[in-house]
Formats: C-alpha cells, sequence, structure tokens
C-alpha cells in the first residue's frame, strides 16, 4: 500500500528515494535483475538512505550506484513527493524527485541489480509491469499534472 497520507499505526523503519530521470520526454526505468525482489520489473533509480545521510545525497548515490549517472543536489528539481508505504508489515517513506537532463546520459547498469534499461514515456511506464506500487509516483508526478514538462 502506498499512500500520499499518513497510514494509521504508521511505524517509519527506513528511507527510500527514488529520482525520475527525465531526458527527450521521456523517463529512465531501469529492470530488475532475476535474484533480486520484484524480478523482472521496471522502476526508476532508487534505494534506501544511509543512516545520517541527506536524502538528496541519498538518491545522487543510488542514481550513481545504479546507473552511473552523475546528478548533484542543485539539479534536483525540488518538487519532491512523499508517500507513506506499508509493505509486508514494513513501514517506510518513499521519497521521490526528478531531474530533467539536456543531453542523454551514458547508462552503466550496475548487473548485480539490474539487466536492461530504457527510456519510456509516462503512459507507456504505467503499462509495464513495475515494481510494485511505482505506477502511483508515475502518475502523480506526469499523469495527474498539468504543469510538469517532459
Amino acid at each position: 500500500m502506498i499512500l500520499l497520507n499518513e497510514i494509521e499505526n504508521f511505524n517509519k523503519r527506513f528511507n527510500v528515494v527514488s529520482l525520475f530521470v527525465i531526458f527527450n520526454g521521456k523517463i529512465l526505468l531501469l529492470r530488475r535483475q532475476i535474484n533480486k525482489p520484484f524480478t523482472g520489473a521496471w522502476g526508476p533509480p532508487a534505494g534506501k538512505g544511509d543512516a545520517g545521510e541527506d536524502l538528496e545525497q541519498a538518491i545522487c548515490r543510488e542514481t550513481f550506484e545504479e546507473t552511473g549517472i552523475i546528478v548533484t543536489p542543485e539539479e534536483i528539481t525540488k518538487d519532491e513527493k512523499h508517500y507513506f508505504v506499508r509493505h509486508d508489515d514494513v513501514d517506510f517513506m518513499f521519497h521521490v524527485y526528478s531531474v530533467k537532463l539536456e543531453n542523454e546520459p551514458n547508462v552503466i547498469l550496475r548487473s548485480l541489480e539490474h539487466s536492461d534499461f530504457a527510456w519510456f514515456t509516462p503512459t507507456e511506464a504505467v503499462a509495464l509491469e513495475l515494481v510494485q506500487d511505482e505506477e502511483v509516483p508515475i502518475t502523480d508526478f506526469f499523469l495527474n499534472k498539468k504543469n510538469v514538462k517532459l
């Protein structure tokens, strides 16, 4: 379950950060490796923040580790959304950011985590097999907002 409003009896265990990397009207999605949860599903760069790590620094680190793309906190759009998530009786906050790139980046996958990457329009993305509940932030960021420019 993923909600914009707090879930009843919410007990946050950790933060997860995610970044929509936007280029040429499309968002970068990564396909999960067979040894990972949600095998074969698509999702943007994401991961847990380290203890004491600033959320924007965490997503810059995670994006680099998973894709080789260097992003700085100053480049990230400050239109962050956060969600209350409960999966298998584990509560966590899911913080979603975006960055729009002028030049197509060279994507270098971390092969232990992802098997493929591709660029999709938001409409194409929500039709894919996505990591659990990922359609919610894609819809919130791109399909429900008329002011987000790809």
